[in-house]
């Protein structure tokens, strides 16, 4: 089958997905043992000095950010999910798995993954986090200075699919803690000369090279009861490693760590990321002389959330995202070794009633090398 025929048999399953959302009742409804969910999100972004450089250089845009999910129990031990995804990058099958359970306390999943990496990983829908954009070290094509020869996103753009198995499970220590792990084999990052993003969602979806990567994922959560001043809490950590060109030859390391605490109203959350790249070291056309054949992306972020009043929240956001080591061949002569970006943004999210939800935030950028600007999100959506 060519890759013009496979793009076309994932845009035909995504409308029949996208058919069969439309035709059940309710959100999240079920038929005859068949879950159908999803959300749909319209997103401006703009910059407010629309004709300075980092707006002509940057992707602003109306866009789409859409999911549609169906779920399927085959028997009590085995279920089927797909999730399509239409966004800036296209109409994409965001994950094809099967999830298998042999036991209470371990499941096995195979097939188009969503691989756990931090606690954004579980957020990625617009209808789960306050925002208009995602985080700087989970930013998936929405970012000033973004492109592959800049800043080239985040640190692991999200969501992050791949082709693949996963093991895990929840184990309950007590009454009140719980703990998630899993472990995970896909077929890994893909690139040269530094990850290219958008070959992870590009056909084939096999591997590049003949060697998967590997990680994994320990979640410890506490469980509150309602009404607790001291309400539910959660840590955790991430861990990937691989080779993502052709040849084997450049290899990645990535990990993170992430806690969310809830104080009666208010929800505090922080992640930090990192990961370590190699680059080729007989690439031509470096602007700095590549002492250390490798660079490091790094970055963290922390919010503030809270009500204010019935059906209005707010949110804050403090975050950086820094890159230490030479630049690609052809990046701007800006372009520093050491590169970063500071972002504070405030936002907020009114719900008008149930599922459906208006987003509004402002973002003020102070960067080291291509100065200091600002830009806004505007948008609507709902969940079904």
């Amino acid at each position: 089958m060519t890759e013009r025929h496979l793009r076309h048999g994932l845009a035909a399953a995504a409308g029949a997905v996208l058919a069969c959302a439309l035709l059940a009742p309710g959100p999240a409804r079920a038929v005859e043992g068949i879950i159908f969910s999803g959300s749909v999100f319209v997103d401006q972004w703009g910059f407010v000095e629309a004709r300075q450089d980092p707006a002509r250089k940057s992707p602003q845009s109306l866009a789409p950010m859409t999911t549609l999910k169906v779920g399927a129990d085959v028997n009590d031990d085995l279920s089927f999910s797909a999730k399509a995804c239409i966004g800036c990058h296209g109409i994409d099958m965001e994950h094809v798995a099967i999830d298998y359970q042999p036991r209470a306390w371990m499941n096995i999943q195979a097939g188009r993954i969503v691989v756990p990496f931090g606690d954004f990983s579980n957020r990625v829908d617009p209808s789960s986090y306050r925002t208009g954009s995602q985080p700087l070290i989970y930013d998936m094509g929405r970012m000033a200075y973004g492109a592959r020869n800049t800043m080239n996103l985040g640190v692991v753009p999200m969501p992050y699919v791949d082709t693949g198995a996963m093991l895990y499970g929840v184990k309950w220590l007590g009454s009140r803690i719980q703990t998630w792990w899993g472990a995970y084999t896909v077929s890994g990052l893909r690139g040269s000369n530094d990850v290219d993003w958008m070959a992870l969602r590009s056909l084939p979806y096999n591997d590049n090279n003949a060697e998967p990567a590997y990680g994994g994922r320990v979640t410890l959560s506490y469980s509150s009861d309602a009404g607790d001043f001291i309400g539910d809490a959660s840590v955790g950590g991430s861990y990937m490693a691989g080779k993502y060109d052709r040849e084997a030859r450049l290899g990645y390391e990535a990990w993170a760590a992430d806690a969310t605490f809830r104080i009666s109203k208010l929800v505090l959350r922080g992640e930090y990321a990192s990961r370590k790249t190699d680059l080729d070291p007989l690439a031509t056309g470096y602007p700095f002389a590549l002492d250390d054949p490798f660079f490091v992306k790094d970055g963290f972020y922390a919010e503030l959330e809270h009500p204010l009043g019935k059906y209005l929240n707010v949110v804050y956001r403090y975050e950086e995202l820094k890159r230490s080591g030479s630049p690609l061949p052809g990046a701007p002569a800006e372009m520093s070794a050491d590169s970063r970006f500071v972002r504070y943004t405030g936002g907020v999210v009114l719900t008008p009633a149930q599922n459906v939800f208006v987003k509004a935030s402002w973002e003020h950028w102070d960067t080291t090398d291509f100065g200091r600007f600002n830009t806004y999100h505007a948008g609507i959506g709902g969940a079904f």
